[in-house]
């Protein structure tokens, strides 16, 4: 049988083309629901896309009668954040000049604030939210500059405590030193009273020129300068128990009335209260802290001395003990 004949077979089967009819129907039917499904789904995502966008719409409106409402509170806030920022720059300002050892981190946290500030100046509309914001930002600035303030004033709080101690310490030391100085003046003092204390004194004089007499080598008083060959001096040491005892050198001393100091050579000085001075004459003796009684001569050896008065001084100890006056004619 030829291709022709089978295509004119099948085409012409009753049953085939009924199939064929019912596969079109099926398509068509589940073609017009999913058209009726999807219609459905689109007007219900309208539908809610209209009630998202009616939502939208009034809580704009609430919003912004909400900023209204607020808007009054809002820049009032602002103004307060502002005021707030600028004391706390005042007070930052204060402890750099408390403890400068700080300024870098204090300028740090000024620089921060000097931002917000720069921020505020802004005059645009601020929600709520950022106002909220900013005084969030405002009370963690605070907490810093109060943690350094309670740092700083605890320092200057230790270094108050430390310069009373020192001032203390140095009013204790200066009591003492002055105390020290007082005790060294009282040494001092007594020092000086016991060297007057123990100081000799001479008195009971008796001041003269003699002569030796003709027979017997005894001396006689004469007041005529021309017959005096010798000069003396006669006088008491006084008692005195807190004087160092023991072997002492007592010197004399007579100037003329030329103001001469009469000696014998050159050499024959001794200290007197830091200097040297001339001596006439000297004698040894041992000082036991009673009275003593002694003479102390010299001997012209021929030479001859001017008319007038003759002053004695005697010295012990490098001091001056005792002193005489006696006149030749």
């Amino acid at each position: 049988m030829s291709e022709e004949t089978e295509n004119n077979q099948a085409t012409n089967n009753p049953e085939e083309k009924k199939s064929s009819a019912g596969i079109w129907i099926l398509i068509t039917v589940l073609a017009l629901l999913g058209a009726g499904v999807l219609g459905w789904m689109y007007s219900k995502e309208s539908s809610a896309y209209e009630s998202c966008q009616t939502t939208n719409a009034q809580l704009e409106k609430e919003m912004k009668s909400m900023n209204e409402a607020l808007g009054g509170y809002i820049e009032g806030a602002t103004n307060d954040l502002r005021t707030d920022f600028q004391q706390m720059l005042k007070t930052y300002d204060q402890l750099i000049e408390k403890d400068a050892s700080k300024s870098d981190s204090l300028q740090a946290q000024k620089d921060s604030i000097n931002v917000l500030l720069a921020k505020l100046k802004d005059n645009r509309n601020r929600s709520y939210y950022e106002i909220g914001q900013l005084k969030k930002r405002n009370e963690r600035l605070r907490e810093i500059m109060n943690r350094y303030l309670i740092t700083i004033d605890s320092l200057n709080t230790l270094n108050v405590d430390l310069t009373s101690r020192l001032d203390q310490k140095s009013s204790e030391l200066d009591q003492t030193q002055s105390e020290r100085d007082e005790l060294r003046k009282q040494n001092e003092q007594n020092a000086e009273l016991l060297t007057k204390g123990a100081k000799l004194n001479a008195f009971n004089f008796k001041s003269e020129g003699l002569r030796y007499a003709t027979f017997g080598g005894n001396t006689k008083s004469v007041n005529r300068a021309g017959r005096t060959e010798i000069l003396s001096s006669t006088f008491t040491i006084g008692e005195n128990k807190i004087a160092r005892p023991g072997n002492k050198t007592i010197y004399m001393q007579i100037t003329d009335p030329n103001g001469q100091v009469i000696y014998r050579r050159p050499n024959d000085v001794t200290q007197v209260a830091g200097s040297e001075i001339l001596y006439t004459g000297k004698r040894e003796i041992n000082y036991q802290g009673q009275l003593l009684d002694m003479t102390i001569v010299y001997n012209l050896e021929g030479n001859e001395i001017p008319s007038g008065n003759y002053i004695v001084k005697i010295f012990a100890d490098g001091a001056l003990i005792g002193k005489d006056t006696f006149t030749l004619k």
